[in-house]
């Protein structure tokens, strides 16, 4: 697993199991710093699955389920695109990941990629990549 697939896959999980939105999960762990705690975990340990990272930042946030019914049930296939977007993005725009992965939750596609109800998550690593180049230029 390379970093922004770590950090992606922490994002969605935690949207999935918290019910809120990967965009406001990522606005969080930018906030408080778990971005950094989990590049810096992954310096030590690169070798460990997404369930040992997970564990870190249980270790730092609670993780239950809060709602009754999930609204966020497509974190799997947003996890399989949004590496590549992100590393897209972070080559074309020269940001680093924790920067790149922001500038992608705080977009308005990447609002959009973050809801079920908008399909966004069906979208092509080229597509979203499109979307938010026209967004941002």
């Amino acid at each position: 697993m390379n970093q922004f697939e770590l950090l992606v896959n922490c994002v969605e999980n935690y949207s999935h199991v918290k019910n809120v939105s990967s965009d406001k999960v990522a606005r969080s762990f930018y906030e408080k710093g778990i971005f950094q705690l989990l590049l810096e975990g992954y310096e030590v340990y690169c070798d460990m699955d997404e369930g040992f990272f997970i564990g870190m930042i249980d270790g730092y946030v609670e993780n239950t389920t809060d709602a009754e019914q999930n609204d966020y049930n497509k974190h799997r296939e947003r996890q399989s695109i949004l590496p590549k977007v992100l590393k897209e993005i972070s080559k074309q725009y020269h940001m680093t990941k924790i920067e790149t992965i922001r500038a992608f939750y705080a977009s308005k596609t990447g609002q959009n990629f973050a809801q079920d109800d908008t399909g966004y998550y069906n979208k092509t690593a080229e597509e979203l990549f499109d979307c938010y180049k026209k967004e941002i230029e």
